[in-house]
């Protein structure tokens, strides 16, 4: 609608979209646009203005700006509003959006308020654009003087032109800045990636061989226990991009681990489980909690087992095993030695089958061997039974004096040092059946 008898305005007007330049809306999901309207005194008095009223054209033609009744406005020290349908204000023909601008306070709305060389800027936001690209004529009504005493009775006139051009399609660097809020973390740490981009674009965040998609969001929250590298992906003119940021654990969980090479570990390591196919070396000490299975097992030093030390197989000692205070080896001769702290108890000689024993020999009531008592006099029997009756007396009047059982009866059998006396050193020991 042309008003050609209403004065123009006597402020001046400009305008820019956000974003610039305007593109025609291509569906439902475009971002919001923004008008910034500049009012500005050019003159050299000072205009006294009490009401602004901005037209925007509505509906789906070319020369329609906007194709819903929707947005709010903002202006410093002015209050604006989107009127809605039936709210009483001068009407152009047609349909339109509707914005009014009036001085905050309401003497101030009666009275109006001076602009002069400071100006106003008022931005009419959330605007939803039409789709076809053409020139779109807001209108402008002012109420404006430069006498407070006399007011016009109709509003001052004018229009703005302001195009929207054919939305172009969407580069691949429209999208941008895919960062993670935190670039190292420890394991469970929540993660949260924004980027920039068009909200016309579906996003799809992957990581961890899964895909998230998120919409026309533009951010993703997980959490992560190990190293994980994420990517943004999106399509547009039928390509598919692809953006990739990385973020770092500190103490990561592994379901997998395989090394090439040498592995050093300065601080504690606890393992559940430990299987080990070639070397493992410990330098210092090594404390498994679980179970550890090892195919060879060398230990340079004492190995001690807190617990039960169990050997499902033979078990081969080159050195000593010390159990208490006692010590078993093989000394330089091949043969056993069992020692007591530091005496020595008794020698296995390899070579002749030899026992040596290293002190008095005491014996009660102790079966060696059971059998026929024909065959125990001329110890043929392996299975016969020989008892030590008596006990060795210190008293060199008294011999050692031994019985063999035979079934019925105690048979004596006489120790034979070389003279009376169980303690003669380096006597012969005898047996002689009665």
């Amino acid at each position: 609608m042309s008003e050609p008898d209403a004065p123009l305005p006597l402020l001046d007007y400009a305008i820019i979209s956000e974003p610039f330049p305007l593109y025609a809306t291509t569906g439902t999901d475009d971002p919001a646009t923004a008008l910034h309207i500049v009012v500005s005194n050019g003159g050299g008095e000072t205009v006294y203005c009490r009401e602004i009223v901005f037209y925007l054209p509505k509906g789906d033609l070319a020369q329609s700006l906007v194709n819903a009744p929707a947005g709010d406005g903002w202006a410093k020290d002015w209050d604006v509003v989107c009127l809605q349908p039936g709210t009483q204000t001068a009407l152009p023909s047609g349909d339109y959006a509707r914005f009014q601008a009036t001085p905050k306070g309401d003497d101030k709305k009666k009275t109006g308020v001076p602009v002069d060389t400071s100006g106003l800027v008022i931005t009419l936001k959330d605007l939803k654009i039409s789709p076809l690209p053409g020139t779109a004529r807001i209108e402008i009504r002012e109420f404006a003087t430069t006498n407070t005493d006399q007011w016009p009775e109709n509003p001052r006139f004018t229009k703005l032109a302001l195009t929207k051009f054919p939305a172009p399609k969407i580069p691949a660097m429209a999208v941008s800045d895919f960062t993670a809020d935190k670039l190292e973390v420890t394991a469970g740490t929540s993660v949260r990636l924004t980027w920039s981009g068009p909200s016309t674009l579906d996003y799809t965040v992957s990581h961890g061989g899964s895909a998230h998609p998120v919409g026309k969001q533009h951010g993703y929250s997980t959490t992560i226990d190990r190293d994980t590298t994420f990517q943004l992906s999106y399509v547009t003119g039928g390509t598919t991009h692809a953006l990739t940021t990385t973020v770092t654990v500190t103490n990561p969980k592994l379901t997998g681990l395989t090394v090439d090479g040498d592995v050093k570990v300065t601080g504690a390591t606890g393992v559940q489980g430990l299987t080990a196919s070639g070397d493992l070396k410990a330098e210092q000490a090594l404390t498994v909690s679980g179970a550890a299975d090892l195919q060879g097992l060398t230990v340079h030093k004492d190995l001690t087992a807190k617990a039960a030390l169990s050997a499902e197989k033979d078990l081969a000692l080159a050195g000593t095993l010390n159990i208490a205070n006692w010590k078993i080896f093989q000394n330089q001769y091949t043969n056993l030695k069992v020692r007591y702290q530091d005496t020595d108890m008794f020698d296995v000689e390899s070579s002749s089958k030899l026992f040596t024993m290293y002190g008095a020999l005491g014996l009660d009531k102790y079966g060696i061997n059971d059998g026929e008592w024909s065959k125990l006099k001329n110890f043929t029997d392996g299975n016969a039974k020989f008892n030590f009756w008596n006990e060795c007396w210190n008293d060199t009047s008294h011999e050692a004096s031994v019985f063999v059982y035979r079934g019925d009866t105690h048979l004596p059998v006489y120790a034979d040092f070389g003279s009376k006396g169980v303690y003669h050193d380096g006597g012969v020991f005898r047996l002689a059946w009665n």
